[in-house]
């Protein structure tokens, strides 16, 4: 029997290829599991590294083509560390302490858009390396469910005092399965709000959102978080919308598949019945959601009452109405977010630091201030990086929604209306249809879950504390990612 392969050397690149593929994955996976743990600098290091130098690698081996339209909101993501630069050289006050954010974070997060344009490439070459994606940012959330469980099955209590799962504290927490929640909503947005797929596909997907939303909503309730129950109130209302409305045309054309309807409304009672039990958890112990409104109001008089500077006199929080002491955390989120936003109509280029820049301007305008963050990411992400680096990621946030909302309506005219126009197998024609249309919903999946975690995230950014290092490095890897990983041609 003659050896068919007449050079084995050409073997070599395609080894060589799928070597990088699996090391870009594995860096991937891996850095969307321990960007939320504590003292993993080091491992976060490598893995930015070796999987940027590695996606580069691939990237020049496969010679993929990049659309301009895909390409320019990465371009806008890498305009801002270029910025910073140019803020140190010609407007720093602050030479010394801002370098050291070049040097560290500023690095990392161009390695982090390097490695998510990379693998947003792989994935619109292979679809199903998304899964790893997913399952990385998926894996904590979950633990940390199972975790709570075991917490109060050992303490016969629910209500577990300073619990945090694995994560170094609250707001990060709240971040990372924030994450989980958005994916889940996506999954429920390609299940219920989408067209042309078979009914247990949309049945799978469904549950599979379903159950990342509660899983995250039982950890919001862990760790009392109440942002994180607003996120996944404020999708829920979005969603159930959008499903309301869908459900109503469907009903007018007389196609409702009844069966793919009693799932969808399942599951939103499933996520109602978790709201609800937040609900009565915090009127029971907390009171912050049921007096937010009057809290708000009551903390945004910054001149009548200047407990929010924190500068040790001994002044007692404010009080509503009724004498009820209003709720500290919304006191100091209302009035650090008003003072944050007068800071940078005062000073629009930003002083350069996105790690605790409010405590600089603080301390410059109040000597003996110990406030740090003004619980608003928008707000110290301004302070840092100036109007101009935030423009810069805004623009970067609209392309990648704007590619997301553009595909889905491709894909799914694409699916409805369009004859499939590929080559198919001799034997099997319809096995070739059935993988072009199987393609399509796995780019309609990606598509969605993009739009819901990039903009819900971006709406967490308004009330969280995640303006600096590993959530900067993150939040960009995935606007890279997606505004790659979403093509509509």
């Amino acid at each position: 029997m003659t050896n068919t392969i007449k050079n084995p050397d050409l073997l070599k690149p395609s080894i060589a290829i799928r070597f990088l593929e699996w090391w870009v994955i594995l860096a991937v996976f891996t850095l969307l599991i321990i960007w939320a743990l504590p003292h993993t600098i080091a491992a976060r290091n490598i893995s930015l590294f070796g999987g940027a130098l590695a996606g580069l690698l691939w990237m020049v081996l496969v010679r993929l083509k990049v659309s301009f339209r895909n390409l320019l909101p990465v371009l806008c993501l890498l305009a801002v560390p270029l910025w910073i630069v140019l803020h140190w050289q010609f407007f720093s006050s602050l030479k010394e302490a801002q370098w050291d954010e070049i040097d560290s974070t500023w690095l990392r997060v161009t390695l982090a858009i390097v490695l998510g344009f990379c693998s947003g490439q792989m994935i619109t070459k292979y679809p199903r390396f998304f899964l790893f994606f997913v399952a990385g940012m998926c894996i904590l959330p979950t633990l940390t469910a199972i975790l709570y469980f075991f917490e109060v099955d050992n303490q016969k209590k629910w209500v577990i005092d300073n619990f945090l799962g694995f994560y170094k504290g609250k707001f990060s927490g709240v971040y990372f399965i924030a994450c989980q929640v958005l994916i889940g909503f996506g999954c429920l947005g390609q299940a219920f709000l989408q067209e042309s797929q078979s009914l247990l596909m949309k049945i799978l997907i469904g549950l599979l959102g379903g159950f990342l939303i509660v899983i995250g909503i039982i950890d919001g309730i862990a760790l009392r978080a109440l942002n994180l129950i607003l996120i996944v109130g404020l999708s829920f209302l979005i969603f159930s919308t959008l499903f309301f409305l869908k459900s109503l045309h469907q009903f007018v054309k007389g196609n409702v598949r009844f069966l793919s309807v009693m799932v969808a409304i399942g599951i939103m009672i499933a996520i109602t019945i978790g709201l609800f039990v937040f609900y009565v958890y915090d009127k029971q112990h907390e009171g912050k959601l049921t007096n937010l409104v009057g809290d708000i109001r009551i903390s945004a008089q910054l001149e009548k009452n200047q407990t929010w500077i924190r500068d040790g006199q001994p002044i007692p929080e404010p009080v509503d109405a009724n004498g009820r002491q209003i709720n500290g955390s919304t006191y100091e989120r209302t009035s650090w977010f008003i003072r944050g936003g007068q800071f940078i109509i005062q000073n629009p280029l930003g002083n350069g630091i996105t790690t605790q820049s409010f405590g600089y301007y603080m301390r410059d305008a109040y000597p003996n201030s110990k406030a740090l963050m003004t619980h608003s990411a928008w707000i110290d992400f301004t302070l840092g990086v100036g109007v101009p680096g935030l423009l810069l990621t805004w623009i970067a946030i609209g392309l990648c929604l704007f590619n997301g909302q553009r595909a889905i309506r491709k894909k799914m005219n694409f699916m409805l209306n369009e004859p499939i126009k590929v080559l198919k197998e001799k034997n099997n024609p319809e096995f070739s249809n059935l993988l072009v249309k199987q393609s399509s919903v796995s780019q309609t999946l990606i598509a969605q879950i993009s739009l819901w975690l990039v903009l819900g995230l971006f709406c967490y950014w308004v009330v969280g504390e995640v303006s600096e290092r590993e959530y900067i490095e993150h939040y960009f890897f995935l606007i890279a990612l997606f505004s790659t990983a979403i093509r509509y041609e």
